[in-house]
Order: structure tokens, then C-alpha cells, then sequence
């Protein structure tokens, strides 16, 4: 099963893959850090059943850029629309959905949506309680 925190990781992993030499916050945005950088916020995911076991996973994210010029910051928001389309998670690719960017305050907010399938396990037990059986003869 395809936890919250793994397509987190994708997304940071994604990030690293593609622009090694700027630092990642996944956590908390830490006083004193050095642009460039990356900050990674996920905000609520959301679970849908559609059939039985089987359910739409949501899960949508701001990726925060912190750099020193407005040029920076639309070059990054240009890159990340290539970089973050498809994203690696599990041996599977997700597609990033829903992908806009904004500067706020001097800060780029790249958002991005990744939905997938999930399947529930099957739970485990008796399927049946008891059975009872009475059998005849027929004399004939």
C-alpha cells in the first residue's frame, strides 16, 4: 500500500534527481537558509472509494523556490512545469496534474496534484461462521 509519506518522498527524490545542488526543506522551513532552495509543503490529501477495494488517492503539493531575482524564480517555474510532470514512485510514474506557478512575496509557489489507484488489502478471516448439514436416506 502506497503511504502518504511515499509520494512525498517521490516528490523530494524528484527534486534531487533533477537539481542536485540546491538544498531541500521537506519539514519545516528553517531560519538562516541559503537561497537557492526548495521547500517542500504538502497540503491535505484526500482518499475516494470508487469500487470495492479500489480508490483514487489525491495528493497536492506546493513546492516553494527561494531565490534572489524574479529571473531565477521563472526560470525554476519553467523547469518544474518539465521536471515534475512525471515523477517516480514505487517503480510506478505519476503524473502531475492541475501544475501552476506564482511568485508571492519573492518566494515561487509551484503547485502540483499526483492522483493514483490504490486497492485495499482483503481482510483476513473466516468467511463463514458455522454450517450445518443434515443428510437423509431415501428407502425405496
Amino acid at each position: 500500500m502506497v503511504t502518504i509519506d511515499d509520494v512525498r518522498k517521490a516528490v523530494i527524490s524528484a527534486l534531487d534527481k533533477h537539481f542536485p545542488d540546491i538544498d531541500i526543506y521537506g519539514e519545516e522551513i528553517l531560519q538562516g537558509l541559503e537561497e537557492p532552495c526548495f521547500f517542500v509543503k504538502m497540503f491535505p490529501t484526500a482518499s475516494d472509494r470508487e469500487f470495492n477495494r479500489r480508490y483514487k488517492r489525491s495528493h497536492s503539493f506546493d513546492i516553494h523556490f527561494f531565490a534572489k531575482t524574479n529571473a531565477d524564480r521563472h526560470e525554476m517555474n519553467e523547469q518544474l512545469y518539465e521536471h515534475m510532470e512525471y515523477i517516480a514512485m514505487n517503480g510506478d510514474l505519476l503524473r502531475g496534474k492541475k501544475m501552476s506557478g506564482e511568485i508571492i512575496d519573492g518566494v515561487l509557489h509551484f503547485y502540483v496534484d499526483y492522483e493514483f489507484h490504490v486497492m485495499r488489502e482483503k481482510e483476513k478471516g473466516i468467511k463463514m461462521q458455522t454450517l450445518e448439514q443434515e443428510e437423509y436416506l431415501k428407502n425405496g
